[in-house]
């Protein structure tokens, strides 16, 4: 790990030879299990940011913003928005800078189970993933939001996004937090991403499926971020306790969210 790197605070991470910076929010302390949060489409790692308290007290939370979104880097060359180079970028982060193993993950929306899927295949880290908790959403977007979402127009593009916020807000329910401004964050993260990205988005969400229901890791299907909770034990007593079976008492120990909720598919 590079002398530079603070693994417990939030900052850029410099990892690319053409000078391209990751920014990833941390929490908890890296002797912990790692929790890698990915960010669905048009979205950053803040999504995040109000469960890394309870998530932190359990896991080594590391939360990307993937090229192209939120604080990082936003190069003008569309090979840098391809699912295979923001893998490559994740598996830099995770195993080059971090060295995380028996990783669990939390994927959110059409972008963050594609990667997740990618990641599965990927040479050096398919054999590092413990177990996955899934928020899948929505299961089509209208095809008149996604063609003004790619616009070069400002005002149609600006509108577009004000939809699309409206479309993702019961997604993110945040205790305390007015519906004014929960808007407003989730506004500016989709404001944030770079157009070529924009662009790619746009198309995977269009045609990209990912049958998530046929992965063999352990799954755990969240309705919204506030399903994160789940994550964390609710006392000190094993989860183990919570079930009569072995087989499960043995899932419960060592993968938190391991035991599945059945998917809702009825969309």
């Amino acid at each position: 790990m590079g002398t530079s790197l603070l693994p417990c605070s939030d900052q850029h991470v410099p990892f690319h030879p053409k000078g391209r910076r990751i920014w990833c929010r941390f929490s908890g302390t890296p002797e912990n299990p790692p929790l890698l949060l990915l960010h669905g489409e048009w979205q950053s790692s803040a999504v995040f940011t109000p469960y890394f308290e309870s998530l932190s007290r359990h896991y080594y939370v590391v939360a990307p913003d993937l090229l192209g979104h939120g604080f990082s880097s936003k190069p003008a060359e569309q090979s840098a928005y391809t699912i295979s180079a923001w893998v490559e970028d994740l598996a830099s982060l995770c195993d080059t800078t971090l060295h995380l193993d028996d990783i669990h993950v939390v994927a959110v929306g059409r972008f963050g189970l594609c990667l997740l899927d990618a990641l599965q295949w990927h040479v050096v880290m398919a054999e590092r993933l413990r177990g996955f908790a899934l928020l899948p959403f929505p299961c089509a977007y209208p095809l008149s939001l996604l063609k003004h979402l790619a616009s070069t127009g400002v005002d149609i593009s600006y509108n577009a996004a004000q939809e699309l916020t409206m479309v993702l807000s019961p997604l993110f329910p945040q205790d305390g937090v007015g519906v004014e401004r929960a808007h407003g964050e989730l506004l500016s993260q989709i404001r944030l991403v770079h157009p070529q990205a924009n662009h790619v988005l746009c198309h995977l969400v269009e045609h990209m499926e990912t049958d998530y229901t046929r992965w063999q890791t352990p799954l755990m299907i969240l309705q919204t971020l506030k399903d994160l909770s789940c994550l964390v034990p609710q006392s000190d007593v094993s989860l183990a306790a919570e079930t009569d079976s072995q087989e499960e008492n043995y899932l419960a120990d060592t993968v938190p969210f391991s035991l599945p909720c059945v998917p809702d598919l009825s969309c």
